[in-house]
């Protein structure tokens, strides 16, 4: 199992990043996913969020409860050698939704589809 840094509540470690050299998503693209999920709070569909930052790629995992499997994860991979796999949304069941090399596209797509989870 590969050793993982998850940071939750405050993202802007910067300290903890530059000591293990582990890249992190910028500024601008935590905003943006931020405000994807204050929009699911909002809405009563998410309650949780967890990042988590390996050398290779960072994860943002979204959940309905805290205790429970996150209900999507939106992954950056950032040593993708093909550019259109640099940003994923990977299901509860662990299925690809949606890769793209950019997040607004994703962003766009997540918009579109009313995601909500089926009991």
């Amino acid at each position: 199992m590969k050793k993982s840094l998850v940071v939750s509540g405050n993202a802007y470690l910067s300290e903890e990043k530059s000591k293990k050299n582990i890249k992190f998503f910028t500024k601008d693209e935590l905003n943006i996913i931020l405000s994807l999920y204050a929009r699911g709070v909002s809405s009563g569909d998410w309650k949780d969020y967890a990042i988590d930052a390996l050398k290779d790629k960072t994860s943002f995992s979204i959940y309905k409860h805290a205790s429970e499997m996150p209900v999507l994860r939106l992954t950056k991979n950032h040593k993708s050698k093909n550019i259109k796999e640099r940003w994923k949304v990977i299901s509860m069941s662990g299925q690809e939704l949606k890769r793209n090399k950019n997040l607004n596209a994703l962003i766009k797509f997540l918009n579109q589809k009313k995601l909500s989870l089926v009991k």
